[in-house]
């Protein structure tokens, strides 16, 4: 069975997006910040890692550099609905850091959905 980590310091966005994979058939694991989610993904393997860029105690950009250097960027989505700039701004910023996809707030979760499992079945 899959499994994806998703951080974001939105409670509810972690609920509603661990709910649809979960419905999907995915192992969801959920993390309110890049602290959080650091202790989860050096513990355990994750096949697809959903992160938000602006989030306190450990940003989206730290998660992103520390998986980079783990090999795990491929396997990396970043999302973001802006902060003290766009959205855009910081998700070109992730493009250079070479993850796999990013995605604007509020989320397609259709698209999201197609794009994780796009990443799980390159990597199988």
């Amino acid at each position: 069975m899959s499994t994806i980590l998703i951080i974001d310091d939105d409670a509810q966005l972690n609920l509603m997006l661990k709910s649809a994979f979960e419905l999907k058939g995915y192992t969801v694991d959920t993390a309110c910040n890049g602290i959080q989610a650091k202790s989860l993904y050096q513990k355990s393997s994750y096949d697809v890692i959903i992160t938000d860029i602006i989030m306190p105690e450990g940003d989206g950009f730290e998660v992103i550099l520390d998986l980079r250097r783990m090999g795990m960027s491929d396997r990396t989505i970043a999302i973001s609905g802006g902060g003290r700039t766009s959205a855009e701004d910081y998700l070109v910023t992730a493009q250079h850091f070479n993850v796999a996809a990013v995605f604007n707030k509020p989320l397609d979760l259709p698209l999201l959905r197609n794009k994780v499992d796009e990443i799980i079945k390159a990597h199988s």
